[in-house]
């Protein structure tokens, strides 16, 4: 899991093994799941706070793990309201195709997730929703990835899709806690995998 804070697992209590990726390896009985989540992590820029972006690490941090299959993206939240914002959709899916030509040239199958919703986070704006929601269609429908994980759809309130189901929100309106995480967890089936 090539990720962010989410996939980190911030918003799930420590030492508890809640994170998606805790979840998701129970759920996958014989496959190990790496949690390569860094809270901050941005899709497109580098950061002298959170370390190399996605494109930076990718050789490092997915292609050096022997025996991997899949790496599954779940970037992008960071990139919409970090400094500085990314206001371009076609910027951050040109990303994201790049991460998915790198991983079949690796002979990985890549799953990408789209990013989930943020209103109630501090910096959470109208204008970062839409480009939110513009990647979002584009990841559903752009055939980028060999198969998504809709973690929007997962976890958005269906009566105000720009934020976190309130049984999902941690309390910060970007992270989830352990339920959201099971949410997350559960978008990811084997056939995502094979």
């Amino acid at each position: 899991m090539l990720g962010d804070s989410i996939a980190e697992g911030t918003g799930t209590p420590d030492d508890a093994d809640l994170r998606r990726p805790d979840q998701l390896a129970r759920r996958l009985p014989g496959a190990a799941v790496a949690n390569l989540g860094i809270s901050g992590n941005r899709l497109l820029l580098d950061s002298d706070r959170n370390g190399p972006g996605a494109q930076a690490r990718f050789d490092r941090d997915v292609l050096s793990l022997p025996a991997l299959r899949t790496v599954l993206v779940h970037l992008g939240v960071n990139d919409l309201h970090q400094v500085p914002v990314e206001r371009d959709p076609s910027r951050m899916v040109a990303a994201y195709r790049q991460l998915a030509l790198r991983a079949r040239s690796a002979g990985l199958r890549v799953v990408g997730a789209t990013i989930t919703p943020f209103e109630g986070w501090t910096r959470w704006t109208p204008e970062q929703e839409a480009v939110r929601r513009q990647v979002n269609e584009t990841v559903r429908t752009g055939r980028i990835f060999d198969a998504v994980a809709d973690l929007d759809a997962a976890l958005r309130d269906p009566d105000r899709p720009s934020r976190l189901l309130p049984a999902y929100d941690s309390g910060d309106g970007l992270h989830p806690g352990p339920a959201g995480h099971t949410a997350i967890a559960a978008t990811v089936e084997h056939r995502h995998l094979r």
